[in-house]
């Protein structure tokens, strides 16, 4: 195998520098300050406890899914490679990304190669499918805020990836797994793949499971931009800023700047915006929910990594990944 392409840290920063600083230009600072100072300790509080609760379920479909098959791995296990996976995408402390963290520690956990890889894509995948769906079913209202043909141009990629996804993907998988000769898979990595595809795609319970645990984890992280949006003065309904924030959430996980900076805050500017909020409260908002984030990371963090345990799994983390990067 080739080994993992560094993160380029300087780029992102860089792209992130420049956006924020555009955005920066285009305010009005008087306005800004005056959303800066409607910033309340209780709703950071709430939003806290809301990022939590998304990390503790997206820690639950983890474990779903690198349970598939005879491996066993604890819900602690679990929150813990959750845990850094989230910090190093968020804080790109290392020079690996989140999802080689996932992969490397997985696989020191005893996971096979093959497993901890499609695991690690599928937990992504189920990210987007989460934000396609709440996409596909608030874009009938969205449409009242946008022109005909930027709504017909959402419908289309939407509809597009909802089949790639819940269509072509498991459809592709399970053929490519049927079809390609016995002796091929008759290695321990591959003939563990195999396994664990057959095992996944057939399950249609397990995947219900996985995809709803997706849903209520991005349900949770909109609570906490809802928390933060009431306390900076924006008087709109749950329901009526949840119009725009699967698409805001969507254009934010593009991984093109430094820990979605600047992308975030100018998908939050146009969303917003289009709800009749100022972008000096839309910038604000954003900022503060990158902020809460942070802050959820550290509070869920700290006790597990200082916590002799996950000190010895960084350890075998690193040779892993080392180990894999070898290969």
């Amino acid at each position: 195998m080739k080994k993992l392409p560094q993160i380029k840290t300087p780029v992102k920063i860089l792209i992130s520098g420049l956006l924020l600083a555009f955005l920066w230009t285009r305010m009005d600072k008087g306005a800004l300050q005056d959303a800066t100072h409607m910033v309340h300790a209780s709703s950071w509080f709430y939003a806290v406890f809301f990022i939590i609760a998304q990390l503790v379920l997206l820690s639950l479909r983890w474990m779903y899914l690198i349970n598939v098959g005879h491996f066993r791995m604890n819900f602690k296990d679990s929150v813990q490679v959750s845990l850094a996976s989230q910090i190093a995408n968020m804080l790109f402390l290392t020079t690996v990304s989140g999802i080689a963290v996932r992969v490397a520690m997985a696989y020191q956990h005893g996971a096979s190669l093959f497993k901890s890889v499609f695991a690690t894509a599928i937990d992504r995948i189920m990210t987007l499918a989460a934000l396609l769906l709440l996409c596909a079913f608030f874009l009938p209202s969205l449409t009242n805020y946008i022109d005909a043909s930027l709504s017909k141009n959402i419908g289309f990629f939407v509809a597009a990836m909802i089949l790639v996804l819940f269509v072509l993907t498991p459809l592709l998988a399970i053929t490519v797994t049927n079809k390609i000769p016995a002796r091929i898979f008759s290695k321990g990595n591959m003939r563990s793949g195999q396994r664990y595809i057959k095992l996944l795609f057939g399950n249609y319970g397990l995947l219900g499971k996985i995809l709803s645990v997706s849903l209520l984890g991005q349900m949770s992280f909109f609570a906490a931009v809802y928390c933060i949006a009431l306390s900076s003065g924006i008087e709109l309904g749950f329901l009526q800023i949840m119009i725009v924030l699967p698409a805001i959430a969507l254009v934010s996980s593009m991984p093109f700047s430094f820990g979605g900076w600047g992308i975030r805050e100018g998908a939050f500017i146009y969303g917003l915006g289009l709800l009749n909020v100022p972008m000096e409260t839309a910038f604000s908002v954003s900022v503060q929910i990158g902020l809460v984030s942070l802050i959820a990371m550290m509070v869920a963090g700290i006790p597990a990594l200082v916590s002799s345990d996950m000190m010895t799994s960084k350890k075998r983390m690193m040779k892993a990944f080392a180990k894999i990067n070898n290969k």
